[in-house]
């Protein structure tokens, strides 16, 4: 069975239902998706947004519309500076890429791999362990919220069109909460800093585990060198994309050991271990492929 994280948001079908619960007669109409994600409160910057681009009135139209919908904090792990630095174009043509013409509920995205943006990019879909993931890094957590025009499936990041992330690595991590484990480990590695630069012009290859992939390795009792080994351990120096990853048989990584790596039919195998989930994200200072249990060395 496919399971979608709970979340207050749900509350926001007392605001499409609430007719049912006082007077049945006169029925207030049902709200299109700007009021629904305006009366929610936790949309804030993204109602601001449609409303800066004029959005909110093609949204306010009669759809049908499907809308995986940011929410504040989403947007608040952005880069700062970044969504107000945009273009009145370019905002648009990011909002408009979290946007699906006709309703497609939960039931339906669940058996897609990918679906077409209003924005003309595609959507892809995966599920892992019961949630539905986009584009390898934002993760629906709230699902089939009803509008008058549509659909609204709330998610936990901002999606971005291209799978090119504008900041740096550890920008694009943090701004990923399917990765926050990662993000607190290399904190904790003191590794921000060395893997927000940009590795003498080299840049570099990360490979990244899920926080379903730290979740299975358990509990761990690491010095901070030991710590910094495993992370290490991730990251490859230079920028290695998926097509070369493919035509090799090892990786040497920045911990000094190398990572094998095996292709079986469709799949990518590392360490015989390490399924890649996701490839080619990219970002101002390297490339991130998302694999799904952490490498030991």
């Amino acid at each position: 069975m496919i399971k979608f994280w709970k979340h207050s948001l749900l509350a926001v079908a007392l605001v499409v239902g609430g007719a049912a619960c006082g007077d049945s007669k006169k029925p207030s109409p049902e709200p299109n998706i700007v009021e629904v994600a305006r009366a929610a409160g936790d949309f804030t910057t993204l109602v601001g947004a449609l409303e800066a681009t004029g959005l909110d009135e093609t949204l306010s139209g009669d759809g049908p519309f499907t809308v995986f919908a940011p929410t504040d904090n989403a947007f608040a792990i952005l880069p700062e500076g970044l969504v107000a630095s945009l273009s009145t174009e370019d905002l648009a043509a990011l909002l408009g890429y979290h946007v699906v013409p006709g309703a497609v509920d939960a039931a339906t995205v669940v058996t897609l791999t990918e679906a077409t943006s209003a924005e003309g990019s595609p959507i892809f879909i995966q599920v892992e362990n019961g949630t539905v993931v986009l584009d390898g890094r934002v993760q629906v957590i709230v699902t089939d919220i009803p509008a008058s025009n549509g659909i609204i499936h709330v998610v936990d990041a901002v999606l971005i069109p291209g799978n090119q992330f504008p900041g740096t690595i550890v920008d694009t991590l943090v701004a990923s909460p399917r990765f926050s484990a990662l993000v607190d480990a290399v904190v904790a590695a003191e590794l921000a800093d060395a893997l927000s630069s940009d590795n003498g012009g080299l840049g570099f290859t990360v490979f990244a585990p899920t926080n379903d992939a730290f979740e299975a390795l358990g509990p761990v009792d690491l010095t901070l060198e030991e710590l910094q080994k495993i992370l290490l351990y991730h990251a490859a120096s230079g920028i290695v994309p998926a097509d070369v990853i493919v035509t090799l048989s090892s990786v040497e990584t920045l911990e000094g050991s190398d990572v094998s790596i095996a292709v079986e039919g469709d799949a990518v195998i590392l360490n015989d271990s390490a399924t890649v989930e996701w490839v080619n994200l990219r970002a101002s200072n390297g490339i991130l492929h998302l694999i799904s249990a952490v490498l030991i060395p």
